[in-house]
């Protein structure tokens, strides 16, 4: 990580992506886009067979995707390529943004399901609601 950073108890999926889109030795393949805010697969096939498989356990590219999209991460729809970026935790030279963004995504998606659930009840209560009437 850059300036010897060290992200000990982060989750390791923002982590290993932050590592390799910041690897230079990837950069044909996936690197940082010009703002520095997103990174860009430029060949999914090498980064599938050379990176995905053995660093995330990803045994198709789709299912990368769907956990950047799990995870916080948004599709740039004005790019060309396949491009993602996070709305300001994702920044090149700044991994200690990477917490924020776990945190961030979590709390997220507890308030999301949280919410499911109270709908849920809710529907409940009113289907016994007419089963009693």
């Amino acid at each position: 990580m850059a300036d010897g950073y060290s992200p000990v108890g982060y989750h390791h999926f923002y982590v290993g992506v932050y590592q390799l889109v910041d690897d230079p030795s990837s950069d044909s393949i996936i690197s940082w886009s010009k703002s520095n805010k997103s990174f860009v697969i430029w060949n999914p096939e090498e980064l599938f067979r050379r990176k995905l498989l053995w660093k995330f356990c990803c045994y198709k590219l789709s299912h990368f995707i769907s956990k950047l999209d799990d995870c916080g991460f948004v599709r740039i729809k004005e790019s060309q390529h396949l491009e993602f970026g996070h709305k300001e935790y994702f920044v090149r030279g700044q991994p200690e943004l990477l917490k924020t963004m776990l945190v961030k995504t979590v709390m997220g998606r507890m308030k999301r399901r949280s919410k499911e659930k109270r709908a849920k009840a809710e529907v409940h209560k009113r289907m016994r609601d007419l089963l009693i009437k």
